[in-house]
């Protein structure tokens, strides 16, 4: 009896032990398996943590991004009809994707709330399969950050990690891919280095994986207007989309997550009539412009009507709110005998021009800090630096303080571009001549600093009409409607006299400045212009327009063809 109680005892005491070991083997497993998503989960809250909040606060609270962002399209470039996609589907689709805006456009915007709120559903899934998103994982990317070294490298320094870094090659999640946003490859200013970047990506996309098996990343690109050659570098591996516009409806949405109540969105609809900004609030940046203007109590203060009042009194406030820190420079300079206080009385009303001198540097890729230090030196009753040895800190510090500009790893960047090419825009705006803005237009990296510059300078494009029978001028013309630079340029006869002006110098074979083929590059205005609706039906009738020349009506059907022809081949390499 004794005996068989024993063998019950170590039959139950090994049954046991073989359930414990079978447990823990099990958990042991499970942990394996989810162990993908514990390497990931310092990424995803990097992400969710940082791309939530707008950079501004303009004297008060602001909501976060994610409570206030619109849902936004975007426009095939070659599209037959102009309707759009949702970008969340192109986020979720099979290659990779070039995605073309506008400034102020919400590019950077949609890459920073998409990506946060990939990290927000991976983390909530906790690494279970069934409760895990669908689609990629993704990561993002400054462009310039591929000016000197490769993909895989930029993202190991983007993403440090503890143990092993990030790396893309291998696949974030069972069954899963990446989705590389590289965003503003305009922002690299240098042409050679932008050429550098773009022949990267062109790699990335003409390199199979090992074994000839897919890559398991994506990538998705985005970036203002390129030149035609660049578009072609990139070729068929990056399918190109235009970002829309906002719409009537969108306006009125962003203005209903915004304010408190029906009420106060309808009265800021309201001003938006009476400032005659309907059409410019379309554009993502001037809205917010806008609502933080409104909201901050500035409306009133902005009298004249039209975007470049509205950016004029932004940009104010903004040095307004920053000004703290300049006088506090000026006030260390004057307990600074004996040049101190000549310096000082000279720095006090040059607050603005401090700024502009730095928003120029930057906008050439410059570093702001040091094109603001030498100029000072060059201008000032005395050189700063040898009155305070603290000068740059100080003019780091005064920079920072106006909310233009973020501590980046080497240097001072741009919070809002578009704001910072206001600025440098703002002594061609005060000194305007016509020719200097024609070269900038037709200067890609200057080339958003002088559409700010007719806009501030309150300039209708006439002047451009005479100049439309030289390709220069035309294509000048053709970037300002892209662009959509004033509200005169969206006349419809300005904009079918530059149609046609594009149309003859592109099937004259017409050369450009500089040697460039300007005929391709009259083609990629009129293929960009066409992806709008309204430029697109410019065209078909300026096709059966009596009144225009047979050679231009030839073209304008031939440019249809071909457009036809190349969305055709676009769809078949997809």
């Amino acid at each position: 009896m004794d005996l068989d109680v024993s063998d019950k005892v170590a039959s139950v005491v090994s049954g046991t032990l073989a359930l414990v070991t079978a447990v823990v083997a099990v958990r042991r497993h499970s942990r394996g398996r989810r162990g993908w998503w514990a390497a990931l989960r310092p990424v995803w809250r990097g992400e969710a943590d940082a791309g939530i909040v707008h950079p501004h606060r303009f004297g008060g609270y602001v909501k976060p991004l994610s409570e206030v962002y619109v849902p936004r399209r975007a426009v095939p470039r070659l599209a037959a009809s102009g309707d759009g996609v949702d970008v969340a589907d192109l986020l979720t689709g099979a290659g990779n994707v070039l995605l073309i805006g506008e400034p102020g456009s919400g590019k950077t915007a949609l890459v920073r709330y998409e990506s946060a709120r990939s990290a927000q559903r991976w983390l909530a899934g906790r690494g279970r399969r069934r409760r895990c998103p669908p689609g990629p994982v993704l990561v993002s990317l400054p462009a310039a950050a591929l000016v000197r070294q490769p993909l895989s490298a930029a993202l190991a320094e983007a993403y440090p990690r503890d143990g092993a870094p990030l790396d893309v090659e291998q696949a974030p999640a069972p069954g899963r891919r990446w989705l590389v946003c590289v965003d503003a490859l305009d922002a690299v200013a240098d042409p050679d280095e932008r050429a550098v970047v773009l022949n990267r990506l062109a790699e990335l996309a003409r390199s199979p994986g090992p074994a000839g098996l897919s890559r398991p990343w994506r990538v998705m690109v985005t970036t203002r207007h390129l030149a035609e050659d660049e578009l072609a570098v990139l070729g068929d591996g990056y399918p190109a989309y235009h970002l829309a516009h906002f719409t009537d409806a969108d306006v009125a949405l962003l203005a209903a997550r915004w304010f408190p109540d029906a009420g106060t969105a309808r009265r800021f609809l309201d001003w938006t009539h009476a400032q005659r900004i309907t059409g410019p609030v379309h554009n993502p940046l001037t809205a917010t412009v806008a609502v933080l203007v409104w909201e901050g109590g500035q409306a009133e203060a902005a009298t004249p009507a039209g975007p470049a009042a509205l950016l004029d009194e932004f940009v104010r406030a903004l040095l307004r709110g920053g000004r703290a820190s300049l006088d506090a420079a000026c006030a260390a300079l004057r307990h600074r005998p004996p040049d101190g206080e000549a310096v000082a009385a000279w720095l006090d009303t040059r607050h603005t021009d401090l700024v502009e001198v730095a928003a120029t540097a930057a906008v050439a890729g410059a570093d702001p800090v040091a094109a603001v230090v030498d100029w000072s030196a060059a201008h000032a009753p005395a050189v700063p630096a040898t009155v305070l040895p603290d000068w740059p800190a100080r003019v780091r510090q005064i920079l920072l303080a106006t909310d233009l500009f973020r501590a980046d790893r080497h240097a001072l960047a741009s919070v809002w571009p578009s704001l910072v090419e206001y600025l440098a825009a703002g002594p061609l705006a005060r000194d305007w001549r016509p020719d200097e803005w024609v070269t900038l237009m037709n200067t890609g990296s200057a080339r958003f600093v002088a559409l700010q510059a007719i806009s501030r300078a309150a300039v209708t494009p006439a002047f451009l009409r005479a100049r439309l029978t030289e390709p220069v001028g035309a294509i000048a013309a053709g970037h300002l409607l892209a662009g959509r630079g004033t509200a005169a340029a969206g006349a419809p006869a300005f904009r079918a006299d530059v149609l046609a002006a594009l149309l003859t110098h592109w099937s004259g074979g017409a050369d450009g400045p500089g040697g460039r083929d300007a005929a391709r590059e009259c083609f990629s205005l009129l293929t960009t212009l066409a992806a709008d609706r309204a430029d697109r039906d410019l065209l078909h009738e300026i096709a059966a327009d009596p009144r225009r020349s047979g050679e231009v009506r030839r073209a304008a059907a031939l440019f249809f063809a071909l457009r036809t022809r190349n969305a055709h081949r676009s769809r078949a390499v997809r």
